[in-house]
């Protein structure tokens, strides 16, 4: 029997049979794992603040036959304060349903679950920079999963003089004066927005979230953010969100 013993936050709960759960959950030592929760519908359940959405864990699980079911479960943190602002609830559940399409069952990504939930943290206190602490957890979410954006040199020749340089989605990062005349596509960022994004990738979320930032810096990274995910992730959609700003 496989025995599994390890913090996990909550990404997604299905109901299952009449009184139980299966749940999909983001863990610090085995990456994406599903389980029964067995009775979590109950009132009374001993796992119901543990089948929370966004909830922070320590699981204990077997696995039997194909699927694993949970024998202990200890809440951390509940982030219950998330579901209580709407703008902060739509930007949590957002980020967890792109973890949960992008992470692999078997492969933990520690800096990533550390990410998560510094975020869920964030959302679930009374802040009121909400869209730079999207823009922080995406930036930090392509560099955790592989694909960090280039911004010190040309990505195409190696070039540090970047006064002029323009942001090239396909090769990932900024390109030179001289060889963005030969890219089809480019992006122009402001100065500041690429000092903003070096200062993100270099800095905790919680740090970050208490900088000073003005508006039009935060949609110009989100807008170039929303390209670069679709660029090079499958299973990303920005519907969500582009509804959610239409209505603030």
């Amino acid at each position: 029997m496989i025995v599994l013993d390890t913090q996990g936050i909550v990404l997604r709960a299905v109901k299952y049979r009449d009184k139980d759960l299966i749940l999909t959950i983001f863990t610090r030592k085995y990456g994406k794992v599903s389980a029964i929760a067995k009775g979590a519908q109950g009132q009374k359940s001993r796992f119901l603040s543990a089948s929370q959405l966004f909830s922070y864990n320590n699981y204990n699980m077997r696995k039997q036959k194909d699927m694993f079911t949970l024998y202990q479960a200890d809440n951390i943190k509940s982030f219950y304060n998330i579901s209580m602002d709407f703008e902060s609830f739509s930007y949590a559940s957002f980020i967890i349903k792109l973890v949960e399409a992008n992470i692999v069952e078997g492969q933990p990504n520690n800096r990533l679950f550390e990410l998560l939930a510094q975020t869920l943290f964030l959302y679930s206190e009374k802040i009121d920079n909400k869209n730079l602490v999207l823009d922080a957890f995406l930036l930090k979410f392509v560099d955790y999963m592989g694909y960090r954006p280039q911004l010190d040199r040309c990505t195409i020749c190696g070039n540090k003089n970047l006064k002029y340089a323009v942001f090239s989605v396909e090769d990932g990062g900024l390109v030179c004066n001289n060889c963005h005349k030969k890219e089809k596509f480019f992006i122009k960022l402001d100065q500041t927005t690429i000092s903003l994004m070096q200062y993100i990738l270099n800095n905790d979320i919680i740090v970050c979230s208490k900088a000073k930032v003005a508006e039009v810096l935060v949609r110009e990274l989100f807008s170039l953010l929303k390209i670069y995910l679709i660029n090079y992730f499958e299973n990303v959609s920005f519907k969500s969100l582009d509804l959610l700003k239409t209505l603030k």
